[in-house]
């Protein structure tokens, strides 16, 4: 029966909310009776084409809301116990306010601007625009996005930037580029890509956070083995925590990766919302691989992801970037005044919805991490609450992402509140529903 689940990866709604709700409906029909065992995570995630982190969120959540059990060692059982009405998952995703997803939604680029970029193009190139044998438009596609990488204030010449199409075999490519198999990442993160270099072989050693950055300590510690090949941070704005590394820690990050030989991989895509217009700090000829998600924040559409190399890395990762019409219309885009208009709406739309939550939140008795700016909230609310507020988020319909999505250890309490795709009415819903949470308490 599970291969009538039906999953959407251009819905907002994150895919492990949609296979949580696909089940619970599964469940709640009686499909799946009490005391069945459901799919293991490596089948279902097999069967579905979608990441195994995927399948463990999604089995997660259910066991947040009492629909399932799991148990250690044996598998996870459809829930024994009688399920009242007010445990279920909101199935309606109209009505859903979906603070999970940190993605820039679809609403913000208009189908026009597709047209009117295409019709340009051809209008320009006629047929040409379909071919590129002489890698001209390869090397103007290359020095397009450099130019839109240096604006973040990263110092490179363009023979450095790589245009990913496939994150997953850029991080292939990097893992057999090193005969090290050993990769540092943060304890708490977004853990889509160690779980993938996890699966080519990769030994992860997590490292726990500080107020500074990355815990160079213990991180030491682990370049001490002398299996590290690469550590993975993000050092603004980090996701989830919005943690912003200090000078002081990148300058000793740097240090030791430069004492071991290993390479940082910094993620670099949220700098751009750094709403006090600091300019993030970014060390000249360092080991250091920045990665920017750009069609996460601004080409929802398609896939693409920009990367910076250190000189040594130019020759020994390949550039397989061909140029066919979308990399054409990917090019015009970058150069075009409407990027720089929808680059404006996003920030100013999210520095006021920032504010305003921010402003909110602070009145509440809710640890809020604080930071410079961001698209989403790092919050902690007692352990004996933090059940009790998700029932009653779940119950008005407000989507969060809770703390165990980012760790392979328990963080309950803690949870990401994002408003990437939300508007001001909807934020308002949302400070009133905490609010007459904390209220009738």
């Amino acid at each position: 029966m599970f291969h009538t689940i039906s999953l959407s990866k251009s819905d907002p709604t994150p895919l492990y909310i949609q296979l949580a709700s696909e089940l619970a409906k599964l469940i709640q029909g009686n499909f799946l009776t009490q005391g069945m065992k459901l799919p293991t995570i490596r089948f279902l995630s097999k069967q579905l084409c979608i990441n195994r982190d995927t399948v463990v969120s999604a089995y997660k959540l259910l066991e947040n809301q009492g629909l399932v059990e799991s148990h250690i060692g044996k598998g996870t059982y459809i829930s024994t116990h009688p399920i009242s009405t007010t445990t279920t998952l909101p199935l309606d995703s109209i009505s859903q306010i979906c603070c999970s997803h940190i993605g820039v939604p679809k609403t913000f680029f208009p189908s026009s601007l597709c047209l009117d970029l295409a019709t340009e193009i051809v209008k320009k190139e006629n047929w040409e625009a379909f071919n590129d044998p002489l890698y001209r438009e390869r090397h103007l596609l290359k020095s397009t996005v450099s130019n839109f990488l240096k604006q973040l204030g990263i110092p490179h010449h363009y023979a450095q930037v790589r245009i990913i199409k496939t994150m997953d075999q850029f991080l292939l490519d990097l893992f057999k580029d090193s005969p090290k198999t050993g990769i540092c990442v943060e304890a708490i993160r977004d853990l889509s890509w160690s779980c993938y270099l996890r699966s080519l072989g990769a030994k992860i050693y997590e490292t726990p956070l500080t107020a500074e950055g990355i815990d160079l300590n213990i991180l030491e510690k682990h370049l001490h083995t002398g299996n590290i090949a690469y550590i993975f941070i993000t050092s603004q704005l980090q996701n989830p925590t919005g943690l912003c590394y200090g000078k002081n820690c990148k300058n000793q990050l740097i240090e030791l990766a430069k004492r071991y030989n290993c390479t940082i991989i910094d993620d670099i895509t949220y700098a751009s919302f750094m709403y006090d217009s600091s300019v993030p700090f970014y060390e000249d000829d360092a080991p250091i691989i920045y990665i920017h998600q750009f069609s996460k924040l601004y080409l929802p559409y398609m896939n693409y992801t920009f990367a910076i190399l250190p000189l040594s890395f130019i020759k020994r990762l390949r550039d397989p970037i061909e140029c066919s019409f979308n990399e054409r219309l990917l090019r015009h885009y970058l150069s075009s005044s409407e990027l720089k208009t929808i680059e404006h709406t996003i920030l100013m739309a999210y520095k006021e919805h920032y504010a305003l939550l921010s402003d909110a939140l602070k009145q509440l008795p809710i640890r809020l991490t604080t930071h410079n700016g961001g698209a989403f909230f790092w919050l902690r609310v007692p352990i004996k609450q933090y059940d009790i507020l998700c029932q009653y988020l779940l119950e008005h319909e407000i989507i969060i992402s809770p703390g165990d999505l980012f760790s392979t250890t328990s963080l309950k309490g803690y949870f990401r509140l994002s408003i990437t795709h939300l508007d001001s009415s909807q934020i308002y819903q949302v400070i009133h529903v905490l609010k007459n949470f904390f209220i009738t308490l």
